[in-house]
């Protein structure tokens, strides 16, 4: 017990500097857009940049820790982590900074490809809820931490803090993840689709490009061939995959009918639900004129009640029928989409914003909480980071299709070259343009309300081998 318990906090640590990261960049893009002397579409790789290399290397650094164990590599990984946001905040220049922003990804991708497995690994079916659900607070208190040190650093010190925060937690987590982070899987041979991950990387690049050309140039000029030469490449991705002895994305693994359902669930869970954030950022700057510190304080509540509900969220998986709390998360989240499409105005109540995002929050930690403690149930163990890693890879492809979401939002009812100013916090809009920038914003959430109602149906009528949940 004792053994699991400590394991357990080294893997929250891990996703922890997770989830600072993916919020603490967000505040800090018009300070670093001008420190740095780039566009906006330039500094949007920084985020961008991390999540490709995370997407294409999941699958492949998961079956490396089936190869050479995935305690080593989560450790690896934390390190490698560290290293990235210490040369990141170094960095001199913009290419330097996505150069290093590459090494960290390399880092978080160690981490998170492992980390599922792991956790399969230390904890038996029957505590495997528990021990997600701490790994949901985990991130969640990583993302409230990111979301006011960004603020604080960015405005109080500099943006370089933003990544020098997370490098002595990865040194701590290395040094936790070496005494007390131990393999129990048997070691098993595989190979590496070099080809494939390479294809993959070309396919999500392309259409990050097209998406971010949109507010650009809308439609015309190179942003449909990005996207369509972006779309085509994934299709003879796929296709190569099933030819492929050890593949990126092992599509045998969807065959596992508990397995299938509960990536795909969580794949439109992520589409509907990455792009909220950005969404709401650009309506709390864009048309409230809140800067970035004070528009922060208004997600901070969800990310607190998400970080209480994680653990509870967790222990009900144990206790009760973990696809039945899955189900609630996801309706919570369906729920929040709709209270904006409704009430989202100009004037609304900035308390519409703060039940919202506890709703959101709440019904992510129900969902990541049961959901990690399902997707894995059916699973051969010497595939556990094969798994986890696939798992990771569809997750991160399901965040840039819906970042994509949010720039093309963005753009559809005010001037173009606007949106990714909103976005990134650098101008408010004119009084003509509000309203029609809310219309669009309603929209989106629509939209995302619609792609989580897919999910439910997958959540709720996913069977494992026995034919039950």
């Amino acid at each position: 017990m004792r053994e699991g318990s400590i394991a357990l906090a080294v893997l929250v640590l891990g996703v922890m500097m997770a989830g600072i990261d993916t919020t603490i960049i967000v505040l800090a893009m018009p300070v670093m857009m001008q420190a740095l002397g780039v566009d906006l579409a330039s500094i949007t790789w920084v985020l961008l940049t991390y999540v490709i290399v995370v997407t294409v290397l999941s699958t492949q650094l998961g079956r490396l820790g089936d190869i050479k164990g995935r305690a080593r590599m989560f450790d690896v990984g934390m390190l490698v982590f560290a290293l990235g946001s210490a040369l990141a905040g170094a960095s001199s220049d913009a290419g330097l900074l996505l150069a290093f922003r590459g090494v960290q990804a390399v880092g978080g991708a160690l981490m998170l490809s492992n980390s599922t497995a792991l956790i399969s690994d230390y904890f038996s079916h029957e505590r495997r809820g528990f021990a997600f659900g701490w790994t949901t607070f985990g991130w969640n208190i990583g993302a409230v931490t990111g979301i006011m040190l960004g603020g604080f650093l960015t405005t109080f010190l500099s943006w370089r803090w933003d990544f020098y925060i997370t490098a002595p937690l990865g040194v701590v987590g290395f040094g936790l993840g070496v005494r007390y982070l131990k393999g129990s899987q048997e070691i098993v041979s595989r190979g590496f689709d070099l080809l494939g991950s390479a294809v993959l990387g070309v396919s999500l690049t392309l259409i990050s490009l097209g998406a971010l050309n949109y507010p650009v140039e809308g439609l015309g000029g190179s942003t449909l061939p990005l996207l369509g030469s972006g779309l085509l490449i994934f299709a003879a991705f796929l296709l190569l995959e099933r030819r492929r002895k050890d593949p990126v994305l092992d599509l045998s693994l969807l065959r596992i009918r508990l397995f299938g359902a509960s990536t795909s669930a969580a794949f439109l869970q992520f589409v509907a639900n990455y792009a909220v954030l950005f969404l709401l950022t650009m309506y709390l700057q864009g048309v409230r004129s809140l800067d970035p510190f004070t528009a922060s304080l208004y997600l901070v509540p969800g990310y607190v009640v998400g970080s209480g509900v994680g653990a509870l969220g967790g222990r009900l998986a144990d206790m009760k029928d973990p696809r039945v709390i899955a189900t609630a998360g996801l309706v919570l989240q369906m729920l929040s989409y709709l209270l904006y499409f409704f009430t989202l105005s100009v004037g609304v109540s900035l308390g519409v914003v703060i039940v919202g995002t506890v709703l959101t929050s709440t019904g992510g930690a129900l969902f990541f909480s049961s959901n990690g403690k399902l997707v894995m149930e059916d699973v051969p163990k010497d595939k556990y980071g094969m798994a986890s890693g696939t798992f990771r890879t569809v997750n991160n492809m399901g965040m840039i299709m819906s970042f994509a979401v949010a720039v093309v939002a963005a753009a559809s009812a005010i001037p173009k070259e606007l949106a990714f100013q909103i976005f990134a916090g650098t101008t408010s809009l004119s009084a003509s343009l509000l309203d029609p920038f809310v219309v669009s914003l309603r929209y989106a959430f629509i939209a995302s309300a619609s792609i989580m109602a897919g999910a439910v149906v997958l959540s709720w009528t996913r069977r494992g081998r026995e034919g039950g949940a």
